[in-house]
C-alpha cells in the first residue's frame, strides 16, 4: 500500500511541474504549454518557454486584455511592469499560437527556465490579471 501511495505521489508531483497553465473566461480559453529550445546554434539553447495559445472558442469577435504576472522562486518579477499587458483581436473561433522560434512573439511567449542553469530562477506560477474580453 505504501508503495502504490508513493508511486501516486511521484506521479502527482511529476504531472505539477510539467503541467499546463489554463484559463477560461467568456468564450476564450488561454492555456500554455512548455517548449524548450533545442538548437544548439542558439543563445537560447536549453531556456524553457510557456507557448501560449489563445482560442476564441465563441461566435463573437472578442477583444480579450490582459496582464501577465509572473512569478520566479514564488516571487513576482513583473507585477507592476506594463510591459506585460497585452491586447488581442480574435474573430469567431480563431486560434492564436506562440512561437518559439520567433522572439518577438509578444504576449504569447514566458520564459521559464534555463536548463543550463546560467539563469537560476524558475518560473513557479503565472497569473492572468486585469482579464476582460468584450
Amino acid at each position: 500500500m505504501k508503495t502504490i501511495a508513493l508511486l501516486l505521489f511521484s506521479f502527482l508531483l511529476t504531472t505539477s511541474v510539467c503541467a499546463q497553465y489554463k484559463f477560461e473566461k467568456n468564450g476564450v480559453t488561454i492555456r500554455t504549454t512548455p517548449q524548450e529550445v533545442k538548437d544548439k546554434n542558439s543563445s537560447e539553447f536549453g531556456w524553457v518557454y510557456e507557448m501560449a495559445q489563445i482560442h476564441n472558442t465563441s461566435n463573437l469577435t472578442k477583444t480579450i486584455t490582459f496582464h501577465v504576472d509572473m512569478y520566479y522562486d514564488g516571487i513576482c518579477s513583473n507585477c507592476s511592469n506594463k510591459e506585460y499587458q497585452y491586447t488581442f483581436k480574435l474573430a469567431p473561433g480563431e486560434l492564436l499560437k506562440g512561437n518559439i522560434l520567433d522572439r518577438t512573439s509578444s504576449g504569447l511567449k514566458y520564459f521559464k527556465e534555463d536548463k543550463n542553469k546560467r539563469i537560476a530562477a524558475v518560473l513557479s506560477d503565472i497569473q492572468l490579471t486585469s482579464f476582460t474580453s468584450n
